[in-house]
């Protein structure tokens, strides 16, 4: 009555937006139910032993989590909000993978072959493993993505020097990792546990930079605390890949030891 004909128009375009975003919406996760009782329908009809699979399931979730933190630094050091965006993405389907294995735990557990059974309490554990260090990852994509959207500070030269040495470490020990899941082979895992503190005490070292870069004025409020949360969940993702590595080591190696 307000608008006349402009309003009515208006409002029917608004309803038919709402429609089409509604449809889209249920065709998502049509489409994801579909792809899930597939993978469920594939799984089952395997010839992979249970654990074949799930070995194959770490090893490519470890793939992923790499790649993806790998992308987003990239991302946010060119300030590429698409390249971030679809990382958000693929980051909050991951965890959500890595969530539902939970749910799907105890089905597994029925399907383990007899002497994988007393070992399984380790895949209990590399399970959690998978669901904290995913979520670490999704608390670095999610802040990187919201930093360059709102147009804040890009990190200046030193706090891209810092990351980019972090980023490399973290990827050579993921190389590692994803080394010793391919070949069952857990000869390394000290090596890791090695790699892993020089990455803490590299981290240590760049905090400090960063209070220091504070105190000084040379970096903004903003990027500070995207910086720090970069770093300490880059931490908590590190420790966490570290610890389902021992635990697939033990759930593996423990049942092989008992044919």
């Amino acid at each position: 009555m307000w608008g006349g004909k402009a309003g009515i128009i208006i409002m029917v375009v608004l309803c038919g937006l709402i429609l089409l975003q509604s449809a889209r919406s249920f065709k998502r996760k049509e489409k994801k139910a579909q792809s899930e009782e597939e993978k469920k329908a594939q799984i089952e009809n395997s010839d992979k032993s249970i654990i074949e699979i799930c070995e194959e399931d770490i090893r490519n979730t470890m793939k992923k989590i790499i790649d993806i933190y790998h992308q987003t630094l990239i991302g946010l050091f060119n300030e590429d909000r698409k390249l971030l965006k679809k990382m958000v993405a693929e980051s909050e389907q991951l965890y959500e993978e890595s969530h539902k294995r939970k749910y799907d735990m105890l089905p597994t557990l029925k399907r383990l072959e007899d002497n994988y059974i007393d070992t399984g309490h380790y895949y209990v554990q590399t399970v959690d493993y998978i669901d904290e260090a995913s979520k670490a990852l999704l608390h670095i994509c999610r802040p990187s993505f919201q930093h360059i959207d709102n147009n804040h500070k890009s990190f200046n030269e030193k706090q891209v020097d810092d990351l980019m040495h972090i980023l490399d470490e973290v990827e050579a020990i993921y190389k590692r990792i994803i080394y010793m899941l391919e070949d069952n082979n857990y000869d390394d895992l000290d090596t890791i546990l090695v790699m892993r503190d020089e990455l803490f005490d590299t981290i240590a070292e760049v905090i400090i930079n960063q209070i220091r870069r504070t105190k000084r004025g040379e970096s903004s409020t903003k990027s500070g605390m995207l910086y720090l949360a970069i770093v300490n969940e880059t931490k908590t993702m590190v420790l966490q890949s570290r610890n389902l590595l021992k635990a697939q080591k033990y759930f593996v190696t423990s049942a092989d030891d008992k044919k």
